[in-house]
């Protein structure tokens, strides 16, 4: 494990940081069993994101309609006004900002409101993560620190990976790359695994696909093969998006360029795609932006990719783990 470039200071100002879930018993997001921490808020808008709750650095209410009993206990209890009537029945002002408050979610009676987000301190997430600790030590496990996206946080993740790693509990960080440099090197250095997204080789492409250019994420990435934290590649294959066999080797020409001849990478993880994440656009009431590309039943091109990248002499396994 790398020596911590700082010594902790006691008397240092506690970090907070934006937190909108933490996992237990993870197996796909680094090696053995793991919490996922998932901060909130990235610069990124991936279409078939499946944390769209997690795009947004504010507080997000999911709401169930199919259970609302339109009884006005959330509007009563709401000082924002972001429950409000509307022909005697409930709805949601999305133009309010929720300030986390949540009487809203223990004022309704059939469970259809949950607010999604809150500050958390550094200590506060290592008291909750070091509950599994006998697990991670089990399986060789640890903490995943994802997103959102983790690099607009740098200062909390840093502080919360330097908190494990004086337990000696394996640290990792997900990251898409698409942030200032100075956040990768300051966050990456302190992980013990860096898992890196990569959507698309093609820039045109990217923009269309996640909103921003990849230009940046392919040159801190560059910088960051260069460091001695270990890489791992992450690659959502979306049906229509990025896995056809001209994209496919777009992709693998690009990683074998990048990656030649360095020590850190550590292969590539290949997300089949799914359709888990369409409940939770609709509990936000926003559309799921990949309907219009990705067809219902349709399944992304996983074994090929895996099968060119094995062609190409590139370290490469099919997960189950969940594409964002």
């Amino acid at each position: 494990m790398k020596s911590l470039a700082e010594p902790f200071n006691m008397n240092a100002e506690p970090l907070t940081g934006r937190v909108f879930n933490i996992q237990r018993f993870s197996l796909h997001d680094g090696p053995g069993i793991r919490s996922v921490v998932f901060l909130k808020g990235c610069q990124m808008s991936c279409i078939w994101c499946a944390n769209p709750e997690g795009l947004r650095q504010d507080n997000d209410v999911l709401w169930r309609t199919s259970s609302c009993q339109h009884c006005g206990a959330c509007v009563d209890a709401c000082q924002n006004g972001i429950h409000q009537w509307s022909n005697k029945r409930h709805v949601i002002d999305p133009s309010m900002s929720c300030d986390g408050c949540r009487l809203c979610e223990d004022a309704c009676p059939s469970q259809a409101l949950k607010i999604v987000g809150r500050q958390m301190s550094a200590d506060e997430v290592h008291q909750e993560v070091v509950k599994d600790v006998a697990y991670y030590q089990l399986s060789g496990g640890g903490v995943t620190l994802s997103g959102g996206e983790v690099m607009l946080q740098p200062d909390f993740a840093v502080q919360v990976l330097q908190n494990l790693r004086r337990e000696g509990i394996h640290t990792a960080v997900e990251t898409a790359g698409f942030a200032p440099w100075s956040a990768v090197d300051k966050v990456s250095t302190v992980a013990d695994l860096v898992l890196y997204d990569l959507k698309l080789a093609d820039d045109t492409l990217h923009q269309r696909f996640t909103g921003v250019s990849n230009i940046r994420i392919l040159r801190n990435l560059e910088k960051l093969l260069t460091l001695n934290t270990p890489v791992r590649l992450r690659i959502p294959v979306i049906p229509g998006v990025n896995d056809s066999s001209h994209e496919i080797n777009n992709m693998l020409q690009l990683i074998s360029n990048l990656t030649a001849e360095k020590t850190s990478f550590q292969g590539i993880d290949l997300l089949p795609y799914h359709a888990y994440g369409v409940q939770k656009y609709s509990l936000l009431g926003r559309d799921y932006p990949a309907s219009t590309i990705i067809r219902k039943g349709t399944e992304s091109n996983g074994a090929t990719f895996l099968q060119i990248a094995k062609d190409r002499g590139i370290s490469a396994t099919l997960s189950t783990s969940l594409v964002g």
